[in-house]
């Protein structure tokens, strides 16, 4: 997943080398694939419930698997993750072994009650709720339900606030979403939403309605930036997106934005399980090619220690990508869900490096 965060007033910031060897240090979990809404742009497809997901059972070993590894924070997500009838349970069950969850959802679950619930009962740290347009006729097309829902989800996030739990307003990149950010940033700023996180497109699961394959994104956020220069409160955009520094967007605005780069951590510091237990290096990489195990069968510290495919995301430059660019290790070689969806090849560049768009002949 490529995002980029921007953060309104000092708080928490992600530090240290990204591609230094570390062992596996967090997860995220797709909790169920069953959602209430038909987003334009799923990376997961989601819809309805995968027929073999996780029993409770099943959930619970794989969440003490989790304990057992050291590892202390789990980040949930789906489809929408409240749809999980055992959601609740399992959450609790996690804040027995001291386990955070941070929780990706549309929001349009969470009442004042479950949110009471989540705060006495659970290590529910914070919540990303996507509000991709303040728009109604925008926001129910993008995520495929009523256009009343987007101010269902602005009161949502209003809810979530005020329970205490950290608040990240999500944006999905998009035709129709780039110009309402400012709006977004101006409502985010009124509102105490410290975070707002920027989703660039990648061609995986639905991807109706977004940019062609081969479209610079980035180099579309300059207004965006501007906006956000000229809010009162203005700290820190981080990026996850691996060759963000090179990008030419970035490097204008670099002297007055503090800027914080950071990669991928697929495979270095962390992996993805899907629903129905198959582990895979991100959220974004779910296919038969890219599944390193399944936590029902295989031990989670051997398969990210051991997998291939995992040693391949951790060193891809050792396996053809990039390795004649004097910058691989300070990048990893890009996105590798982005060079699997375009060039079908998961040991191929990345296309969207902008290093490589600019040696490209008739764009340098």
């Amino acid at each position: 997943m490529l995002d980029i965060k921007l953060k309104l007033k000092p708080g928490h910031r992600d530090a240290g080398d990204w591609m230094a060897p570390s062992p596996l240090r967090s997860l995220f979990w797709n909790v169920t694939y069953a959602c209430n809404f038909r987003c334009r742009v799923c990376f997961s497809n989601a819809g309805a419930a995968e027929p073999a997901e996780m029993t409770t059972a099943e959930a619970r070993e794989f969440i003490r698997r989790v304990h057992d590894l050291g590892i202390r924070s789990l980040i949930l997500s789906g489809g929408e993750p409240f749809l999980r009838p055992d959601l609740l349970d399992l959450l609790r069950y996690m804040a027995d072994l001291g386990i955070t969850a941070r929780i990706a959802s549309n929001g349009s679950l969470l009442t004042d009650e479950l949110l009471r619930r989540l705060r006495e009962e659970t290590m529910t740290a914070s919540f990303m709720i996507n509000l991709d347009s303040l728009d109604p006729a925008v926001y129910g097309r993008v995520h495929g339900t009523r256009p009343e829902a987007a101010a269902e989800a602005v009161g949502a996030l209003r809810r979530v606030r005020d329970h205490g739990f950290h608040t990240t307003l999500a944006v999905r990149l998009m035709p129709a979403t780039l110009g309402g950010i400012p709006d977004i940033l101006d409502l985010a700023a009124a509102e105490d939403w410290r975070t707002i996180g920027l989703m660039l497109p990648l061609p995986v699961g639905r991807s109706a309605d977004t940019f062609p394959p081969d479209a610079d994104v980035f180099a579309k956020l300059g207004p965006v930036f501007e906006h956000f220069l000229s809010l009162p409160d203005h700290w820190l955009v981080e990026t996850r997106v691996p060759w963000a520094e090179h990008h030419p967007i970035v490097q204008q605005f670099s002297g007055r934005i503090e800027f914080s780069h950071l990669g991928c951590r697929a495979c270095r510091a962390s992996m993805a399980v899907q629903p129905s237990g198959r582990v895979t290096p991100c959220l974004c990489l779910d296919t038969p090619a890219t599944t390193l195990g399944n936590v029902l069968r295989d031990d989670l510290g051997a398969v990210f220690r051991d997998s291939p495919i995992a040693h391949m995301m951790r060193r891809p430059w050792e396996h053809g990508a990039c390795a004649d660019c004097e910058h691989v290790t300070r990048c990893g070689s890009g996105c590798r869900a982005m060079a699997l969806a375009l060039t079908g090849r998961l040991d191929a560049p990345d296309p969207s490096c902008p290093l490589r768009r600019a040696a490209e002949p008739g764009r340098g």
